[in-house]
Order: C-alpha cells, then structure tokens, then sequence
C-alpha cells in the first residue's frame, strides 16, 4: 500500500483529506498521529515525517506533501477521481483554485483562531481565555461567515459552481471546528446552513465518521462550557472511541480479507494493523500475549474487548454497527438460513480449500521438499465435492447462498473459494452458477474485493517461478535424499 496518510481528526485539514480518499475510494494506509500526546513534536516524526512537526502529511511511495490544498491537488490529478473534485477546465479549475487561496486568511485563518483562542488555549493552559481576543476574532470569523453565505453561495449550490469539488470539503471541515468551542456558524445563515447540509449529503457517512471527535467534543463543551481540562473535555477513552476498532489482519488469509472487505463495504471505522505472517509477526511472544494467545490472524479489538474468530466478529460487528439488515437478517429464519452456511463450510469450504491450497503450495515452502501429488489428488477430490455442493445445492435455487440478498455468508465463502486461484484452479469452471455467484458478489463489494483480493493476481503471474522451485525439489531431492 503506497499511499500513506498521517493525520488526526482533530485536524481541519487531516479531517478533508481523510473524507476526500475515503470518498473516492483511493486505497491509503491511516497513519493516525496523536496530537494530544504530542507525537508530532517529536524528534522522530519531524526527522522521518514532516519537520514542520504539523499534520496532515501524505507519504506516496516516497514522494512526501506537507500542505492540505497541495495534496487535494495532487491527489486529484494523480488518482483518477471525478472530475468535479478538481476540474480539468481552466476556468472551472481557476474558480476552485479562487477558494483556495481565498480560504488561508480567511475561512482557515479566523474559524481557527476563534477556536485557538476560546477552547485550545485555555484547554492546554489552563488559564481562561482572554475576551479581548475571543471578540476580536469572533468578529473576524463573523465577517468571513457572512461573506460565504453572502458572496460565495450568493448564486450556487455549492461554493465554486454547480458541483461540489474539494473547495467545498476544505471549506467545511474548516467551519465545523468553532463549534467545539460552542458556536454555531450556521445560526442565522440559511444558505450557509443549507450548503452544510448538502455537503455532508453528498459525502455521507465518510464526513460524519470524520467528524465524531467534533460532535463528541462540541457535546462536552455545551454539557460544561466554564469548566473544561483536556482530561475532562477529551480523555484517552474519548481518543479510543474515535477510531476504537482495530483490525490485525493479512491479505494472504482468507478469513482477514473477508472481514478486510465488510468493514470496508459497511463504513465501518476502522484502524488497520497488519500482521507479517511471511515474518511469523503473529508467532512473536508480543504477538501471542497481546492480541491472540492462537497465533493467527484476523483479530478485532474492539476498545479493549477482543474477538479472534471470523464468523464470531462478523456477527458480532452486524449487531454492534448500524448495518444493512441483509448482511445478517434479524428475522429468525432467514438469520438461521445464513448460520446454516457458515457452520457447514467450517469442515467444508474452509477446510477443503484451504487444504489442497495448503499442499499444493505451502508444504513444499515450509518443508522444503517437492510437492505430495497423491495428497494433492486426495485434497483436489475433496475440494472439487465442497465446489459441486455450493454449485448444485447451496446455488440451486437462488442468487446468493442463503437467499436474494448478499449475507456475511457470501463474503466469507467467496474468499475461500478465491483462495485455489494462487496456485493456478479456476474454481468457476465448469460450474456456470458458481462463477455467476462470485461476480455478482464482486460486483457488491467492489471496489474493496478487487483491492484485498490483488495479492491472489500476484501470486499467479509468479506461479513458474514456483513451478521451477519444485522441479529444483525433485532434482535435489533424487540426488540427496533426505535422511529419515
């Protein structure tokens, strides 16, 4: 994964560029800086990250940004989004470009400095805010509100014409942040009010997700306004909370790219750990004693409360997250119909194509001898019985394998059938409804399947490479056998 992103949602800035690549979908890796800590401040971070000591700042495959409208720039131009974000026509282009430079000693500079004044300051300090100050650039922000809702909206729906473009994401996350301190921009501006509105509208649920330190914060201000501490105000539970799901995963593991892929799909917030299994990170004592006592992967952990099986965290994310209701139906029967698959594949697809996956590849890795072929017919056959099933039994009838909806069910089977692919078995051929079934569960998910499952395509345009590695077995193995 290339593209890396440092950033905090306390951060205006880090806020925008982390809804803009979750918005359009652009694969990045968060890497989530502490400001209340002080990680940006450290010799570390100014030394390998930014030497400003600020964030947000992307790192893409080494080609390093340190300012927010830099980036959206170029990630615009670099990553194949729309072209609304950032127009490729001059005129339409140079109108965003407007906002932008616009924006610094305006929008950036005065909603920032309220904010600084009557919440950081004090909050870090604890003396109380200077009013003096607060007026002054209550006043300050007053005018630059009035000349949004006034100039900049006075004819269009959005701040830079008819579509909404990376101005109008700037723009807002730069208006949400006086509200931690208790104020309102949008009291009194209508049209203001209403392009908030469409805002969040057209970047839904990725502004709001964005936007739960600000919503968390503001709530605790208005509860206490007179008597705030950052410990009081934003403790280490609320930072936990904020993005308190984390997910220890590998690609490589079939389980890890289902639930890779649902939290994806589903908007879930997550914090991405993955764990080196080709390093054996998850045989490390650290590893074993922190996350899970089994040695595998995936694992959540869930602000504290762990979970290291598959089907257990799918379950229990459908309950504990606002999600579709077909991923994990609450009716009885067709709840029942999903856990009727997902206990079946256990001894089944998990197993079966897992275990010729397994022989066919691993072993000859691990144990460096050449390939078992009698255990790789016996595990063929066997996978090839658990593919006919799901074939005429569990797709007989219907479009996904536990009714006309997409289920949990088909995102964890899937991955396991994908899994033969590595070493060169098409699990779709000569099975018309089984092929039918995985497009159309990759049509759902994508564009998230497509991107966990690259590693399958890379693994087959390099399958001759372990083709001659096993031909070198059997040649080493015929002249230097291996003692007993």
């Amino acid at each position: 994964m290339s593209l890396k992103l440092y950033f905090d949602l306390m951060s205006q800035p880090a806020r925008a560029i982390y809804i803009f690549l979750t918005k359009t979908n652009i694969k990045f890796e968060p890497k989530r800086v502490d400001l209340k800590m002080g990680e940006h401040l450290t010799d570390e971070y100014k030394e390998k990250v930014n030497p400003f000591g600020l964030v947000p700042v992307i790192d893409d495959n080494g080609f390093k940004l340190t300012e927010s409208v830099a980036i959206l720039r170029y990630l615009s131009r670099e990553k194949g989004v729309a072209d609304h974000w950032y127009p490729k026509d001059s005129h339409l282009q140079a109108r965003v470009d407007e906002y932008l430079e616009w924006q610094h000693l305006n929008t950036r500079a005065n909603c920032a400095m309220y904010f600084r004044t009557k919440f950081l300051h004090p909050m870090m300090t604890g003396k109380p805010a200077s009013e003096k100050d607060v007026n002054r650039w209550l006043r300050s922000m007053n005018e630059t509100l009035d000349k949004i809702e006034n100039v900049w909206l006075k004819d269009t729906p959005f701040l830079n014409g008819n579509q909404i473009s990376i101005a109008d994401i700037l723009g807002a996350c730069e208006i949400e942040q006086p509200r931690m301190a208790g104020f309102d921009p949008c009291a009194n501006r209508p049209v203001l009010s209403a392009w908030m509105d469409r805002v969040k509208k057209e970047l839904n649920p990725h502004y709001e997700e964005a936007h739960k330190v600000v919503r968390l914060v503001t709530k605790k201000f208005n509860e206490n306004p007179g008597n705030f501490t950052p410990s009081k105000l934003l403790g280490d539970d609320d930072s936990e909370k904020i993005m308190a799901l984390k997910l220890y995963y590998n690609l490589m593991s079939q389980p890890s790219r289902a639930l890779y892929i649902f939290l994806k799909k589903t908007n879930i917030n997550f914090e991405a750990k993955n764990v080196n299994l080709a390093k054996g990170e998850q045989h490390s004592k650290e590893y074993k004693t922190k996350v899970n006592a089994f040695g595998l992967v995936p694992v959540i952990d869930h602000n504290g409360f762990k979970l290291t099986e598959s089907i257990a965290i799918l379950r229990y994310l459908c309950r504990e997250n606002d999600v579709a209701d077909h991923w994990y139906p609450e009716d009885r029967q067709m709840q029942a119909r999903v856990d009727e698959y997902l206990e079946w594949q256990h001894i089944n697809t998990r197993a079966n194509c897992f275990l010729y996956f397994r022989a066919k590849l691993l072993l000859p890795i691990l144990s460096g001898r050449p390939p078992n072929e009698e255990m790789i017919e016996k595990r063929l056959k066997l996978m090839n019985e658990t593919l006919d099933k799901i074939e005429n039994i569990w797709l007989k009838d219907r479009p996904f394998l536990a009714g006309d909806k997409i289920s949990i069910a088909d995102i964890l089977g899937a991955c396991e059938v994908e899994q033969p692919r590595m070493v060169g078995h098409d699990p779709g051929a000569n099975r018309p409804k089984l092929a039918a079934w995985l497009g159309r569960v990759r049509a759902e998910l994508n564009p998230h399947y497509d991107e966990a499952h690259q590693i399958i395509g890379t693994f087959n345009r390099y399958m001759f490479l372990f083709d001659a590695y096993c031909v070198w077995l059997r040649v080493k193995n015929f002249f230097i056998p291996r003692k007993a």
